[in-house]
């Protein structure tokens, strides 16, 4: 028997319905009870592990970064590459927000409304500063701002690193978030453990947070300055 289009079907049941005045709530428990009847589950969405890149993809990336000979891109795709922060947390990113003594950047209200911070290595404090002190020269506000004046949308940061990515010859799916990947692989593969991960990139499964609490960033940052200097890209 065919199957009858779902906005047919939603026209009949709106008909059946509609006597009824029926309200949001209502309808969610109608809804509900009639997944139980006809035995209906939600189908688990397949986890696909990414594609990463690898070594010699990774480091071809940012050779066509550095050949654009763009300082506000470089210092954008090394943040993404060194410090694995999400798209959304890097277009917040202020100026007040870098703290070069420490070599750490603080990340307000990052996924979960939780403020963290996340480290950088020694080998980035040098162009980083420069950087910083470029903006702030124009007044800035933000590490990252448009003509505009106000800071770049996630939008456009998929946009650049596809861009470069492109300029790279490579046909795997480059988007900013691939970064994140990267790190948390590599530093796992340096044997940072788990809990420490969680600390750096900002994750808290909650069986974990016992010890996540008993975790400071400084427990942390001389190993992940050490891993990074095999870092492929420096």
């Amino acid at each position: 028997m065919e199957r009858v289009p779902p906005m047919e079907m939603a026209k009949r049941l709106a008909r059946q319905l509609r006597p009824q005045h029926p309200d949001y709530h209502y309808l969610s428990k109608v809804f509900k009870k009639t997944r139980k009847l006809l035995e209906v589950t939600p189908q688990k969405k397949e986890k696909r592990l990414p594609q990463l890149l690898t070594e010699e993809e990774l480091v071809a990336f940012y050779e066509a970064v550095f050949q654009s000979r763009n300082r506000n891109h470089m210092v954008m795709i090394k943040l993404l590459i060194f410090t694995g922060v999400r798209n959304a947390e890097l277009s917040k990113i202020r100026l007040e927000d870098v703290d070069l003594d420490d070599l750490r950047i603080r990340i307000e209200q990052g996924k979960g409304s939780k403020d963290r911070y996340v480290p950088i290595p020694a080998s980035f404090r040098g162009e980083l500063m420069l950087y910083i002190q470029s903006q702030q020269d124009n007044f800035a506000t933000y590490l990252f701002e448009s003509n505009r004046r106000r800071p770049y949308s996630t939008r456009r940061i998929r946009q650049i690193v596809l861009q470069y990515a492109q300029q790279a010859n490579i046909t795997k799916r480059v988007y900013p978030h691939l970064f994140r990947h990267q790190l948390i692989t590599f530093l796992t593969k340096q044997g940072i453990i788990s809990p420490k991960l969680q600390l750096l990139s900002g994750h808290s499964e909650e069986q974990s947070l016992a010890i996540y609490r008993d975790l400071s960033l400084s427990d942390v940052a001389s190993e992940y300055e050490q891993a990074m200097k095999s870092f492929p890209v420096h």
